[in-house]
């Protein structure tokens, strides 16, 4: 949209004549991805590469901001009438015009299952800024090990091509573990990269068809100058904290974990009473998460990832005890921003919701 455009749509007395509905709301009219300041998109693709997976190009509206290689977003749909949300890692390069994002079928997860069954070119989405500490550095890596398995290849697949892009492709070895080819994502692009990049060697564990799960004689195996090697990591948490120490027992080179998914402990029950200040309603705190709490008492925040990623159930608390069920820390707060979906009351807590 012009920015001048923007900027008189913007203004208070336009706001007062469309009162009380938004601007967007009558921009969405015309087109459902027009914003004043939300990032959306469209669907130009839809592509199923396997077949409990979705490859999904979106282009965005000129709200997104873009992101650096291997971060995530929140990516939102409305189903019956709601806005669901939840975290994607972003698979393409920072500098293209487009980005991708590919979900896999998550067990009962709403979101996912419904984009893996039911996306398509056209589709509205909604997006938030990306986030995420994947790819902290501006310099490219002289020798780098790409280590992925499932899901997690997306993330390691934008930092892959953010090097190729660029031209920066020097020496990498990405190893990428699935359960049987059928099941990998993003496998015949990267055998072609593989053809047409020497600097790059691509090496697959099947899993479920007979291959080695990682292991430090295996590791090894694959790739021997790991000591020398800048590692980017990223996978299903108990991969993760397999390979984590398998690497940094060899190498004292950096490390980039991204941890897609917080590690709630599901033994760390609330307790106490949580009293809502602006809706006047008291609880019990021993039902979970605040999140949880709130909504069992017919309250509804606002939420996304329910993981602790996107920051979209952050809520004040006036004052109270709380834990948080990543790590079981409990603290005293006052007045203080909380994500509702990883802390629990500790004790009694006031939340201003």
């Amino acid at each position: 949209m012009n920015p001048v455009m923007k900027k008189v749509l913007g203004s208070s007395v336009v706001s007062a004549l469309t009162s009380p509905l938004s601007v967007d709301d009558y921009l969405a009219l015309i087109d459902g991805r027009l914003s004043l300041s939300e990032p959306r998109g469209r669907v130009t693709h839809a592509v199923r590469q396997t077949p409990d997976s979705v490859t999904l190009v979106i282009e965005p509206n000129d709200n997104w901001q873009g992101h650096r290689p291997g971060q995530h977003v929140l990516l939102g749909v409305d189903l019956d009438g709601v806005r669901h949300s939840r975290c994607f890692s972003v698979a393409s390069a920072p500098n293209e015009k487009s980005l991708e994002i590919t979900v896999k079928r998550n067990g009962d997860g709403r979101v996912s299952n419904y984009l893996v069954d039911w996306a398509q070119r056209g589709q509205l989405v909604y997006l938030s800024p990306a986030e995420g500490e994947f790819y902290p550095e501006a310099k490219t890596a002289a020798r780098a090990l790409l280590l992925s398995a499932g899901s997690g290849i997306t993330p390691v697949m934008s930092v892959l091509r953010h090097w190729i892009t660029r031209g920066e492709l020097h020496d990498v070895v990405f190893i990428h573990y699935a359960r049987t080819q059928a099941d990998m994502i993003y496998a015949a692009e990267l055998q072609d990269l593989a053809r047409r990049h020497d600097g790059l060697r691509v090496e697959t564990v099947f899993t479920a068809d007979g291959g080695e799960r990682i292991s430090e004689a295996s590791l090894m195996r694959l790739v021997p100058d790991l000591g020398e090697r800048e590692t980017w990591l990223c996978g299903p948490a108990g991969f993760m904290d397999m390979a984590e120490p398998l690497v940094t027992a060899r190498s004292s080179a950096p490390l980039h974990r991204e941890q897609f998914a917080a590690t709630r402990r599901d033994s760390a029950h609330g307790e106490g009473a949580v009293q809502f200040l602006k809706s006047d309603i008291a609880a019990s705190g021993e039902s979970g998460s605040l999140l949880e709490v709130a909504e069992g008492a017919g309250l509804k925040p606002n939420y996304g990832c329910r993981m602790g990623i996107c920051h979209a159930c952050k809520c004040r608390v006036a004052e109270g005890s709380v834990r948080d069920l990543r790590t079981n820390r409990v603290r005293e707060v006052r007045d203080t921003d909380i994500q509702l979906c990883i802390h629990a009351a500790a004790g009694d807590v006031a939340v201003e919701l």
